[in-house]
Protein backbone atom coordinates (compact mmCIF):
# COMPACT_ATOMS: atom_id res chain seq x y z
CA UNK A 1 0.00 0.00 0.00
CA UNK A 2 1.30 3.46 -0.93
CA UNK A 3 2.39 5.70 1.91
CA UNK A 4 0.18 8.62 2.88
CA UNK A 5 1.58 11.78 1.33
CA UNK A 6 1.74 15.33 2.62
CA UNK A 7 2.80 18.27 0.46
CA UNK A 8 4.28 21.35 2.13
CA UNK A 9 4.55 24.70 0.35
CA UNK A 10 7.31 27.01 1.61
CA UNK A 11 7.08 30.67 0.58
CA UNK A 12 10.24 32.39 1.86
CA UNK A 13 9.57 36.06 1.25
CA UNK A 14 11.51 39.31 1.45
CA UNK A 15 9.48 40.70 4.34
CA UNK A 16 7.16 37.83 5.32
CA UNK A 17 7.24 34.05 4.94
CA UNK A 18 4.47 31.48 4.95
CA UNK A 19 3.89 27.74 4.97
CA UNK A 20 0.90 25.77 3.70
CA UNK A 21 0.25 22.03 3.62
CA UNK A 22 -2.28 19.38 2.67
CA UNK A 23 -2.58 15.60 2.33
CA UNK A 24 -5.79 15.64 0.27
CA UNK A 25 -5.26 15.91 -3.52
CA UNK A 26 -8.97 16.37 -4.25
CA UNK A 27 -9.82 18.83 -1.48
CA UNK A 28 -10.95 22.39 -2.40
CA UNK A 29 -8.11 24.90 -2.32
CA UNK A 30 -9.77 26.84 0.50
CA UNK A 31 -9.25 23.74 2.67
CA UNK A 32 -5.49 23.82 2.24
CA UNK A 33 -4.02 24.36 5.69
CA UNK A 34 -1.84 27.38 6.45
CA UNK A 35 0.50 27.51 9.45
CA UNK A 36 -0.78 30.32 11.66
CA UNK A 37 0.57 29.47 15.10
CA UNK A 38 3.60 31.74 14.79
CA UNK A 39 5.19 32.88 18.03
CA UNK A 40 4.18 36.38 19.03
CA UNK A 41 2.02 36.86 15.91
CA UNK A 42 -0.07 39.90 16.44
CA UNK A 43 -0.79 43.36 15.35
CA UNK A 44 0.50 43.92 11.82
CA UNK A 45 -1.75 41.55 9.90
CA UNK A 46 -3.37 38.15 10.14
CA UNK A 47 -1.26 35.16 11.16
CA UNK A 48 -0.99 33.69 7.65
CA UNK A 49 2.67 34.73 7.58
CA UNK A 50 5.56 35.54 9.86
CA UNK A 51 8.07 38.39 9.43
CA UNK A 52 11.23 37.27 7.59
CA UNK A 53 13.61 38.66 10.16
CA UNK A 54 15.99 37.21 12.69
CA UNK A 55 18.32 38.45 15.42
CA UNK A 56 20.90 36.93 17.73
CA UNK A 57 20.91 37.74 21.44
CA UNK A 58 24.37 37.60 23.04
CA UNK A 59 25.02 35.18 25.91
CA UNK A 60 24.34 36.37 29.47
CA UNK A 61 27.10 38.44 31.12
CA UNK A 62 30.06 36.32 32.13
CA UNK A 63 29.19 33.47 29.74
CA UNK A 64 30.89 32.68 26.45
CA UNK A 65 28.29 30.27 25.04
CA UNK A 66 24.54 30.58 24.88
CA UNK A 67 23.66 32.80 21.91
CA UNK A 68 19.88 32.84 21.56
CA UNK A 69 18.07 33.12 18.23
CA UNK A 70 14.92 35.24 18.12
CA UNK A 71 12.91 35.63 14.95
CA UNK A 72 9.66 36.77 13.41
CA UNK A 73 7.33 38.51 15.82
CA UNK A 74 9.49 37.47 18.77
CA UNK A 75 11.72 40.44 17.98
CA UNK A 76 10.64 43.45 20.01
CA UNK A 77 12.51 46.63 19.02
CA UNK A 78 12.26 48.20 22.46
CA UNK A 79 13.45 45.08 24.28
CA UNK A 80 16.25 43.82 22.05
CA UNK A 81 19.04 46.24 21.25
CA UNK A 82 20.70 43.98 18.67
CA UNK A 83 21.05 44.07 14.86
CA UNK A 84 17.92 42.79 13.13
CA UNK A 85 18.52 40.92 9.87
CA UNK A 86 15.76 41.53 7.31
CA UNK A 87 15.26 41.72 3.52
CA UNK A 88 17.86 38.94 3.26
CA UNK A 89 16.13 37.27 0.34
CA UNK A 90 17.10 40.10 -2.02
CA UNK A 91 20.77 39.48 -1.19
CA UNK A 92 20.65 36.01 -2.78
CA UNK A 93 20.43 37.31 -6.33
CA UNK A 94 23.15 39.32 -8.08
CA UNK A 95 20.61 41.80 -9.42
CA UNK A 96 19.43 42.69 -5.91
CA UNK A 97 22.22 42.00 -3.43
CA UNK A 98 23.84 45.45 -3.67
CA UNK A 99 20.59 47.35 -4.09
CA UNK A 100 21.22 50.99 -3.13
CA UNK A 101 17.49 51.48 -2.63
CA UNK A 102 17.41 49.13 0.36
CA UNK A 103 20.77 49.82 1.99
CA UNK A 104 19.12 51.65 4.90
CA UNK A 105 16.57 48.86 5.43
CA UNK A 106 18.76 45.76 5.58
CA UNK A 107 21.88 44.77 7.45
CA UNK A 108 25.06 44.31 5.45
CA UNK A 109 26.14 40.68 5.32
CA UNK A 110 28.61 38.81 3.14
CA UNK A 111 27.23 36.33 0.60
CA UNK A 112 28.16 33.36 2.80
CA UNK A 113 26.72 34.96 5.92
CA UNK A 114 23.44 35.73 4.14
CA UNK A 115 22.95 32.04 3.33
CA UNK A 116 23.86 31.08 6.91
CA UNK A 117 21.40 33.58 8.41
CA UNK A 118 18.64 32.50 6.01
CA UNK A 119 19.38 28.89 6.94
CA UNK A 120 18.89 29.77 10.61
CA UNK A 121 15.58 31.50 9.86
CA UNK A 122 14.28 28.63 7.71
CA UNK A 123 15.31 26.21 10.45
CA UNK A 124 13.11 28.06 12.95
CA UNK A 125 10.23 28.07 10.45
CA UNK A 126 10.73 24.32 9.92
CA UNK A 127 10.62 23.60 13.65
CA UNK A 128 7.39 25.57 14.05
CA UNK A 129 5.87 23.90 10.97
CA UNK A 130 6.67 20.39 12.16
CA UNK A 131 5.35 21.20 15.63
CA UNK A 132 1.99 22.01 14.02
CA UNK A 133 2.10 18.90 11.81
CA UNK A 134 2.79 16.70 14.85
CA UNK A 135 -0.22 18.19 16.64
CA UNK A 136 -2.47 17.63 13.62
CA UNK A 137 -1.39 14.12 12.60
CA UNK A 138 0.39 12.78 15.65
CA UNK A 139 4.12 12.12 15.70
CA UNK A 140 3.74 8.41 14.93
CA UNK A 141 1.55 8.96 11.86
CA UNK A 142 3.63 11.90 10.61
CA UNK A 143 6.78 9.79 10.71
CA UNK A 144 5.22 7.31 8.25
CA UNK A 145 4.01 9.93 5.75
CA UNK A 146 5.89 10.73 2.55
CA UNK A 147 6.84 14.41 2.77
CA UNK A 148 7.20 16.52 -0.36
CA UNK A 149 8.39 20.12 -0.12
CA UNK A 150 7.67 22.69 -2.84
CA UNK A 151 9.79 25.84 -2.50
CA UNK A 152 8.66 29.01 -4.25
CA UNK A 153 11.12 31.33 -6.00
CA UNK A 154 10.81 34.64 -7.88
CA UNK A 155 10.24 34.23 -11.61
CA UNK A 156 13.19 36.46 -12.49
CA UNK A 157 15.77 34.72 -10.32
CA UNK A 158 19.00 33.29 -11.67
CA UNK A 159 19.89 29.61 -11.38
CA UNK A 160 22.53 30.61 -8.84
CA UNK A 161 19.98 32.35 -6.61
CA UNK A 162 17.73 29.31 -6.92
CA UNK A 163 20.65 27.08 -5.92
CA UNK A 164 21.49 29.23 -2.89
CA UNK A 165 17.85 29.10 -1.79
CA UNK A 166 17.82 25.30 -1.96
CA UNK A 167 21.16 25.20 -0.13
CA UNK A 168 19.61 27.18 2.73
CA UNK A 169 16.48 25.01 2.70
CA UNK A 170 18.44 21.76 2.92
CA UNK A 171 20.82 23.24 5.48
CA UNK A 172 17.79 24.14 7.60
CA UNK A 173 16.91 20.46 7.92
CA UNK A 174 13.75 20.21 5.84
CA UNK A 175 13.94 16.42 5.72
CA UNK A 176 11.62 15.84 2.77
CA UNK A 177 11.48 12.81 0.50
CA UNK A 178 11.26 15.17 -2.46
CA UNK A 179 12.15 18.86 -2.83
CA UNK A 180 11.07 20.82 -5.91
CA UNK A 181 10.60 24.46 -6.88
CA UNK A 182 7.91 26.51 -8.57
CA UNK A 183 7.97 30.18 -9.49
CA UNK A 184 5.92 32.44 -7.25
CA UNK A 185 3.62 33.83 -9.97
CA UNK A 186 2.97 30.34 -11.35
CA UNK A 187 2.08 29.06 -7.88
CA UNK A 188 -0.20 32.05 -7.38
CA UNK A 189 -1.84 31.45 -10.77
CA UNK A 190 -2.51 27.80 -9.96
CA UNK A 191 -4.17 28.72 -6.66
CA UNK A 192 -6.13 31.63 -8.16
CA UNK A 193 -7.51 29.61 -11.07
CA UNK A 194 -8.50 26.70 -8.86
CA UNK A 195 -10.05 29.07 -6.33
CA UNK A 196 -11.97 30.82 -9.09
CA UNK A 197 -13.17 27.52 -10.59
CA UNK A 198 -14.44 26.35 -7.19
CA UNK A 199 -16.08 29.65 -6.27
CA UNK A 200 -19.86 30.03 -6.32
CA UNK A 201 -19.45 33.31 -8.22
CA UNK A 202 -17.54 31.84 -11.14
CA UNK A 203 -15.89 34.14 -13.67
CA UNK A 204 -16.67 33.17 -17.25
CA UNK A 205 -13.51 32.09 -19.07
CA UNK A 206 -13.36 30.74 -22.60
CA UNK A 207 -10.69 29.00 -24.64
CA UNK A 208 -8.43 31.67 -26.13
CA UNK A 209 -8.88 34.11 -23.23
CA UNK A 210 -5.73 35.57 -21.71
CA UNK A 211 -5.09 36.99 -18.27
CA UNK A 212 -2.25 38.64 -16.35
CA UNK A 213 -1.16 37.41 -12.92
CA UNK A 214 0.44 40.16 -10.82
CA UNK A 215 2.26 38.86 -7.75
CA UNK A 216 3.04 41.99 -5.75
CA UNK A 217 5.20 40.93 -2.84
CA UNK A 218 7.48 42.50 -0.31
CA UNK A 219 10.55 42.76 -2.53
CA UNK A 220 9.65 42.06 -6.13
CA UNK A 221 6.56 42.44 -8.27
CA UNK A 222 6.41 39.56 -10.76
CA UNK A 223 3.99 39.40 -13.67
CA UNK A 224 3.18 36.49 -15.91
CA UNK A 225 0.51 36.12 -18.60
CA UNK A 226 -1.37 32.97 -19.57
CA UNK A 227 -3.64 31.85 -22.38
CA UNK A 228 -6.45 29.34 -21.77
CA UNK A 229 -6.03 26.42 -24.20
CA UNK A 230 -8.49 23.84 -22.80
CA UNK A 231 -11.36 23.91 -20.33
CA UNK A 232 -12.85 20.42 -20.56
CA UNK A 233 -12.24 17.71 -19.64
CA UNK A 234 -9.15 19.29 -18.01
CA UNK A 235 -8.23 22.93 -17.52
CA UNK A 236 -5.00 23.81 -19.37
CA UNK A 237 -3.14 27.10 -19.73
CA UNK A 238 0.13 28.10 -21.32
CA UNK A 239 2.36 31.13 -20.96
CA UNK A 240 1.32 33.77 -23.48
CA UNK A 241 4.45 35.92 -23.31
CA UNK A 242 7.64 35.96 -21.26
CA UNK A 243 6.97 37.15 -17.73
CA UNK A 244 8.85 39.98 -16.09
CA UNK A 245 9.42 41.51 -12.69
CA UNK A 246 11.06 44.41 -10.91
CA UNK A 247 12.10 45.52 -7.44
CA UNK A 248 9.09 47.64 -6.55
CA UNK A 249 7.39 45.63 -3.82
CA UNK A 250 6.17 46.78 -0.42
CA UNK A 251 9.70 47.11 1.00
CA UNK A 252 10.38 49.93 -1.42
CA UNK A 253 7.45 51.87 0.01
CA UNK A 254 9.40 51.75 3.28
CA UNK A 255 12.38 53.20 1.40
CA UNK A 256 10.14 55.93 -0.04
CA UNK A 257 8.89 56.72 3.47
CA UNK A 258 12.46 57.21 4.68
CA UNK A 259 13.21 59.46 1.70
CA UNK A 260 10.07 61.47 2.38
CA UNK A 261 10.88 61.71 6.09
CA UNK A 262 14.37 63.01 5.31
CA UNK A 263 12.95 65.79 3.13
CA UNK A 264 10.14 66.55 5.60
CA UNK A 265 12.16 66.96 8.78
CA UNK A 266 15.44 67.91 7.11
CA UNK A 267 18.63 65.96 6.46
CA UNK A 268 20.34 67.13 9.67
CA UNK A 269 17.60 65.79 11.94
CA UNK A 270 17.10 62.67 9.85
CA UNK A 271 20.79 61.78 10.01
CA UNK A 272 20.69 61.99 13.81
CA UNK A 273 18.44 58.90 13.82
CA UNK A 274 20.65 55.79 14.33
CA UNK A 275 20.77 53.44 11.36
CA UNK A 276 19.32 50.51 13.34
CA UNK A 277 16.22 52.60 14.09
CA UNK A 278 15.60 53.05 10.36
CA UNK A 279 15.77 49.35 9.48
CA UNK A 280 13.09 46.68 9.30
CA UNK A 281 12.02 45.58 12.75
CA UNK A 282 12.68 48.93 14.42
CA UNK A 283 9.82 50.58 16.28
CA UNK A 284 9.40 53.36 13.71
CA UNK A 285 9.42 51.02 10.70
CA UNK A 286 7.12 48.50 12.41
CA UNK A 287 4.57 51.25 13.07
CA UNK A 288 4.87 52.42 9.48
CA UNK A 289 4.36 48.84 8.23
CA UNK A 290 1.15 48.58 10.24
CA UNK A 291 -0.19 51.75 8.64
CA UNK A 292 1.07 50.75 5.19
CA UNK A 293 -0.81 47.46 5.15
CA UNK A 294 -4.07 49.13 6.17
CA UNK A 295 -3.85 52.20 3.93
CA UNK A 296 -6.68 52.40 1.37
CA UNK A 297 -6.38 56.00 0.19
CA UNK A 298 -9.46 57.25 2.06
CA UNK A 299 -8.14 57.26 5.62
CA UNK A 300 -7.38 60.37 7.61
CA UNK A 301 -3.73 59.41 7.40
CA UNK A 302 -1.36 57.70 9.79
CA UNK A 303 0.73 58.25 12.89
CA UNK A 304 4.31 57.12 13.47
CA UNK A 305 6.37 57.75 16.58
CA UNK A 306 9.74 59.23 15.64
CA UNK A 307 12.96 58.17 17.39
CA UNK A 308 13.88 60.70 20.08
CA UNK A 309 17.32 61.17 18.51
CA UNK A 310 15.81 63.35 15.76
CA UNK A 311 15.13 65.96 18.45
CA UNK A 312 11.55 66.79 17.48
CA UNK A 313 8.94 66.65 20.24
CA UNK A 314 6.33 69.21 19.19
CA UNK A 315 6.29 71.07 15.89
CA UNK A 316 2.87 71.95 14.39
CA UNK A 317 4.52 72.96 11.10
CA UNK A 318 5.95 69.43 10.72
CA UNK A 319 2.74 67.79 12.03
CA UNK A 320 4.62 66.36 15.03
CA UNK A 321 2.98 66.16 18.45
CA UNK A 322 4.51 64.44 21.49
CA UNK A 323 7.17 62.94 19.22
CA UNK A 324 4.57 61.43 16.86
CA UNK A 325 4.46 62.32 13.17
CA UNK A 326 0.96 62.60 11.71
CA UNK A 327 0.84 62.09 7.93
CA UNK A 328 -2.20 62.98 5.82
CA UNK A 329 -3.74 60.66 3.26
CA UNK A 330 -2.27 62.78 0.45
CA UNK A 331 1.19 62.46 1.96
CA UNK A 332 0.80 58.68 2.15
CA UNK A 333 -0.24 58.64 -1.52
CA UNK A 334 3.00 60.46 -2.36
CA UNK A 335 4.95 57.76 -0.53
CA UNK A 336 3.07 55.02 -2.39
CA UNK A 337 3.22 56.73 -5.80
CA UNK A 338 6.66 55.58 -7.13
CA UNK A 339 5.92 51.91 -6.44
CA UNK A 340 2.31 52.09 -7.65
CA UNK A 341 3.42 53.79 -10.87
CA UNK A 342 6.02 51.08 -11.50
CA UNK A 343 3.46 48.33 -10.94
CA UNK A 344 1.07 49.98 -13.41
CA UNK A 345 3.92 50.29 -15.91
CA UNK A 346 4.66 46.56 -15.55
CA UNK A 347 0.99 45.71 -16.12
CA UNK A 348 0.94 47.94 -19.20
CA UNK A 349 4.02 46.19 -20.59
CA UNK A 350 2.46 42.76 -20.10
CA UNK A 351 -0.83 43.78 -21.70
CA UNK A 352 0.98 45.28 -24.70
CA UNK A 353 3.22 42.20 -25.03
CA UNK A 354 0.22 39.87 -25.02
CA UNK A 355 -1.50 41.84 -27.79
CA UNK A 356 1.73 42.18 -29.80
CA UNK A 357 2.16 38.40 -29.67
CA UNK A 358 -1.15 38.02 -31.51
CA UNK A 359 -3.28 37.01 -28.53
CA UNK A 360 -6.55 38.54 -27.39
CA UNK A 361 -6.35 41.49 -25.02
CA UNK A 362 -6.19 40.16 -21.44
CA UNK A 363 -9.65 39.63 -20.00
CA UNK A 364 -8.56 40.22 -16.43
CA UNK A 365 -5.70 40.91 -14.04
CA UNK A 366 -5.36 38.71 -10.97
CA UNK A 367 -3.70 40.44 -8.01
CA UNK A 368 -2.00 38.46 -5.23
CA UNK A 369 0.82 38.85 -2.71
CA UNK A 370 1.39 40.87 0.44
CA UNK A 371 1.51 44.17 -1.44
CA UNK A 372 -1.37 42.92 -3.58
CA UNK A 373 -3.44 42.66 -0.42
CA UNK A 374 -3.22 46.43 0.03
CA UNK A 375 -6.54 48.10 -0.85
CA UNK A 376 -4.95 51.29 -2.21
CA UNK A 377 -2.86 49.38 -4.76
CA UNK A 378 -5.95 47.34 -5.69
CA UNK A 379 -8.00 50.50 -6.24
CA UNK A 380 -5.32 52.08 -8.42
CA UNK A 381 -5.00 48.95 -10.57
CA UNK A 382 -8.79 48.63 -10.80
CA UNK A 383 -9.10 52.27 -11.86
CA UNK A 384 -6.38 51.80 -14.48
CA UNK A 385 -7.85 48.55 -15.86
CA UNK A 386 -11.46 49.75 -15.92
CA UNK A 387 -10.49 52.40 -18.49
CA UNK A 388 -9.24 49.53 -20.66
CA UNK A 389 -12.26 47.31 -19.98
CA UNK A 390 -10.14 44.75 -18.16
CA UNK A 391 -11.47 43.15 -14.98
CA UNK A 392 -9.42 42.93 -11.77
CA UNK A 393 -9.79 40.01 -9.40
CA UNK A 394 -8.22 39.17 -6.07
CA UNK A 395 -8.63 35.66 -4.59
CA UNK A 396 -9.93 35.02 -1.09
CA UNK A 397 -6.44 34.64 0.37
CA UNK A 398 -4.15 36.87 -1.72
CA UNK A 399 -1.37 36.96 0.86
CA UNK A 400 -0.98 33.19 1.16
CA UNK A 401 -1.81 32.50 -2.51
CA UNK A 402 1.80 31.58 -3.34
CA UNK A 403 2.19 29.06 -0.49
CA UNK A 404 -1.24 27.55 -1.19
CA UNK A 405 -0.46 27.37 -4.92
CA UNK A 406 2.82 25.58 -4.18
CA UNK A 407 0.80 22.91 -2.37
CA UNK A 408 -1.61 22.67 -5.32
CA UNK A 409 1.35 22.17 -7.63
CA UNK A 410 2.83 19.46 -5.42
CA UNK A 411 -0.48 17.62 -5.14
CA UNK A 412 -0.91 17.40 -8.91
CA UNK A 413 -0.46 13.79 -9.95
CA UNK A 414 0.10 14.97 -13.52
CA UNK A 415 2.54 17.93 -13.44
CA UNK A 416 1.19 19.21 -16.76
CA UNK A 417 -2.44 19.18 -15.66
CA UNK A 418 -2.63 22.97 -15.48
CA UNK A 419 0.40 24.77 -16.96
CA UNK A 420 1.00 22.87 -20.18
CA UNK A 421 3.55 25.18 -21.81
CA UNK A 422 6.09 27.62 -20.40
CA UNK A 423 8.29 30.08 -22.27
CA UNK A 424 12.02 30.42 -21.92
CA UNK A 425 12.75 33.71 -20.17
CA UNK A 426 16.15 34.12 -21.85
CA UNK A 427 18.66 32.69 -24.29
CA UNK A 428 20.75 29.82 -22.92
CA UNK A 429 23.95 28.56 -24.47
CA UNK A 430 27.63 27.81 -24.06
CA UNK A 431 30.86 29.55 -25.07
CA UNK A 432 32.86 27.20 -27.31
CA UNK A 433 36.35 27.15 -28.76
CA UNK A 434 36.59 27.12 -32.56
CA UNK A 435 39.43 26.99 -35.04
CA UNK A 436 40.68 30.54 -35.45
CA UNK A 437 39.39 32.31 -38.56
CA UNK A 438 40.94 35.76 -39.07
CA UNK A 439 37.90 36.85 -41.09
CA UNK A 440 35.54 36.17 -38.16
CA UNK A 441 37.56 36.21 -34.94
CA UNK A 442 39.39 38.92 -33.04
CA UNK A 443 43.10 38.30 -32.33
CA UNK A 444 42.27 39.01 -28.67
CA UNK A 445 40.41 35.69 -28.39
CA UNK A 446 43.12 33.59 -30.07
CA UNK A 447 45.27 30.98 -28.32
CA UNK A 448 47.33 27.89 -29.16
CA UNK A 449 45.83 24.58 -28.03
CA UNK A 450 48.44 22.77 -25.87
CA UNK A 451 47.23 19.38 -27.13
CA UNK A 452 46.87 19.87 -30.89
CA UNK A 453 49.10 22.89 -31.38
CA UNK A 454 46.37 24.55 -33.48
CA UNK A 455 45.41 28.22 -33.26
CA UNK A 456 41.97 28.51 -31.69
CA UNK A 457 39.39 31.21 -30.90
CA UNK A 458 37.87 31.09 -27.42
CA UNK A 459 34.45 32.26 -26.22
CA UNK A 460 32.44 31.76 -29.41
CA UNK A 461 28.77 31.60 -28.43
CA UNK A 462 26.55 28.68 -29.31
CA UNK A 463 22.97 29.54 -28.35
CA UNK A 464 20.99 26.36 -27.74
CA UNK A 465 17.72 27.71 -26.33
CA UNK A 466 16.09 30.88 -27.61
CA UNK A 467 14.28 33.49 -25.58
CA UNK A 468 10.48 32.97 -25.70
CA UNK A 469 10.96 29.41 -27.00
CA UNK A 470 8.07 27.13 -26.05
CA UNK A 471 8.84 24.56 -23.35
CA UNK A 472 6.01 21.99 -23.31
CA UNK A 473 5.72 20.16 -20.00
CA UNK A 474 4.86 16.91 -21.80
CA UNK A 475 7.87 17.15 -24.13
CA UNK A 476 10.79 18.62 -22.16
CA UNK A 477 13.35 20.67 -24.07
CA UNK A 478 16.77 19.05 -24.06
CA UNK A 479 19.98 20.86 -25.01
CA UNK A 480 23.43 19.33 -25.21
CA UNK A 481 26.70 21.10 -24.49
CA UNK A 482 29.53 19.49 -26.42
CA UNK A 483 32.71 19.09 -24.38
CA UNK A 484 35.93 17.67 -25.75
CA UNK A 485 37.92 16.14 -22.90
CA UNK A 486 41.64 16.03 -23.56
CA UNK A 487 44.04 14.78 -20.93
CA UNK A 488 47.59 13.51 -20.87
CA UNK A 489 48.24 9.92 -19.88
CA UNK A 490 49.28 11.11 -16.41
CA UNK A 491 46.05 13.06 -15.87
CA UNK A 492 42.50 12.14 -14.89
CA UNK A 493 39.51 12.41 -17.21
CA UNK A 494 37.37 15.32 -16.15
CA UNK A 495 35.30 17.66 -18.30
CA UNK A 496 33.45 20.89 -17.70
CA UNK A 497 31.29 23.30 -19.65
CA UNK A 498 29.78 26.68 -18.85
CA UNK A 499 26.14 27.54 -19.32
CA UNK A 500 25.48 31.23 -19.91
CA UNK A 501 22.37 33.29 -20.50
CA UNK A 502 21.25 36.51 -22.14
CA UNK A 503 17.95 38.21 -21.38
CA UNK A 504 18.04 40.66 -24.28
CA UNK A 505 15.90 40.23 -27.39
CA UNK A 506 18.97 39.73 -29.63
CA UNK A 507 21.76 37.46 -28.41
CA UNK A 508 25.42 38.40 -29.09
CA UNK A 509 27.96 36.07 -30.72
CA UNK A 510 30.77 36.81 -28.26
CA UNK A 511 30.69 35.35 -24.74
CA UNK A 512 32.57 38.42 -23.47
CA UNK A 513 29.64 40.69 -24.39
CA UNK A 514 28.27 42.67 -21.43
CA UNK A 515 24.77 41.22 -21.91
CA UNK A 516 26.02 37.63 -21.46
CA UNK A 517 25.83 36.40 -17.86
CA UNK A 518 27.08 33.13 -16.34
CA UNK A 519 24.55 30.61 -15.08
CA UNK A 520 26.64 27.69 -13.91
CA UNK A 521 29.56 25.41 -14.67
CA UNK A 522 28.77 21.74 -15.19
CA UNK A 523 31.47 19.24 -14.21
CA UNK A 524 31.65 15.65 -15.46
CA UNK A 525 33.88 13.13 -13.68
CA UNK A 526 34.90 10.36 -16.10
CA UNK A 527 37.59 8.78 -13.96
CA UNK A 528 35.45 5.65 -13.59
CA UNK A 529 35.19 5.16 -17.35
CA UNK A 530 37.75 2.70 -18.82
CA UNK A 531 40.48 4.71 -20.56
CA UNK A 532 40.40 2.24 -23.45
CA UNK A 533 37.08 3.73 -24.57
CA UNK A 534 38.76 7.06 -25.32
CA UNK A 535 40.64 8.00 -28.48
CA UNK A 536 44.42 8.14 -28.11
CA UNK A 537 46.20 10.89 -30.06
CA UNK A 538 49.71 12.33 -30.31
CA UNK A 539 50.77 15.97 -30.48
CA UNK A 540 52.57 16.29 -33.82
CA UNK A 541 54.89 18.99 -32.47
CA UNK A 542 55.89 17.55 -29.07
CA UNK A 543 55.23 13.88 -29.87
CA UNK A 544 53.45 13.59 -26.49
CA UNK A 545 50.47 11.23 -26.31
CA UNK A 546 47.11 12.27 -24.91
CA UNK A 547 43.56 10.95 -24.72
CA UNK A 548 40.50 12.58 -26.25
CA UNK A 549 36.86 11.94 -25.41
CA UNK A 550 33.92 13.78 -26.92
CA UNK A 551 31.13 13.98 -24.37
CA UNK A 552 27.80 15.77 -24.19
CA UNK A 553 26.53 17.49 -21.06
CA UNK A 554 22.78 17.25 -21.40
CA UNK A 555 20.45 19.82 -19.82
CA UNK A 556 16.74 19.08 -19.51
CA UNK A 557 14.36 22.04 -19.05
CA UNK A 558 11.15 20.95 -17.33
CA UNK A 559 8.86 22.50 -14.76
CA UNK A 560 11.03 25.62 -14.63
CA UNK A 561 14.05 23.58 -13.52
CA UNK A 562 17.24 22.32 -15.19
CA UNK A 563 18.61 18.80 -14.61
CA UNK A 564 21.91 17.47 -15.97
CA UNK A 565 23.62 14.27 -17.07
CA UNK A 566 26.81 13.36 -18.99
CA UNK A 567 26.71 11.27 -22.19
CA UNK A 568 29.57 9.50 -23.97
CA UNK A 569 28.76 7.70 -27.22
CA UNK A 570 25.07 8.13 -26.42
CA UNK A 571 25.28 6.49 -22.99
CA UNK A 572 25.17 8.14 -19.57
CA UNK A 573 28.59 7.92 -17.92
CA UNK A 574 30.38 9.25 -14.87
CA UNK A 575 28.87 11.71 -12.42
CA UNK A 576 27.71 15.28 -12.99
CA UNK A 577 27.85 18.18 -10.54
CA UNK A 578 26.91 21.83 -10.93
CA UNK A 579 28.53 24.92 -9.41
CA UNK A 580 26.81 28.29 -9.72
CA UNK A 581 28.97 31.13 -11.00
CA UNK A 582 29.37 34.32 -8.99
Amino acid sequence: MALARIVIGLDFGTTFSGVAYSDKPDAPVEQINVVQSWKGAGSITSKEKVPSRIAYLPPPPGQVAGIKVIWGDEIKPRQHNVPIHACMKLRLDDKHKSSPELKELMTLLSADNVVEVITDLLSEIRIKTYDELKKRYGEAVLSTMRKELVVTIPAVWSERAKGLTLKAVMGAGWAADKISTVTEPEAAAIYTLRSMAESSSKVEIDVGDTFVLCDAGGGTVDLISYKVTHIAPHFHIEEAVVGYGEKCGASFIDKEFLSYLQKWIGAARFNQIPMDKKRHGSQMMTEFETNKFGFDGTDEGMAVRLPRECGIVDDPRLQVEDGTLFMTSDQMKQVFKPCVDRVLKLITSQINAVVSAGHQKPKMVFLVGGFGKNDYLYKMIEEYCSRRRIQVRRPVYPWSAVARGAVCRGLELDPSSLVAVRLSRAFFGAPLNARFDPSKHSPLCSYICPFTGQKMASGQMSWLLNKSERLPESDPKVIKLAACVRFFTTQQARASARLVTCGEDVAPTDAAHHDVHPVCTVHADLTGVPVETFLKETNYVTDIAYYEANVELEARFQGGNITWRCLHRGREVGSTTVTYDY
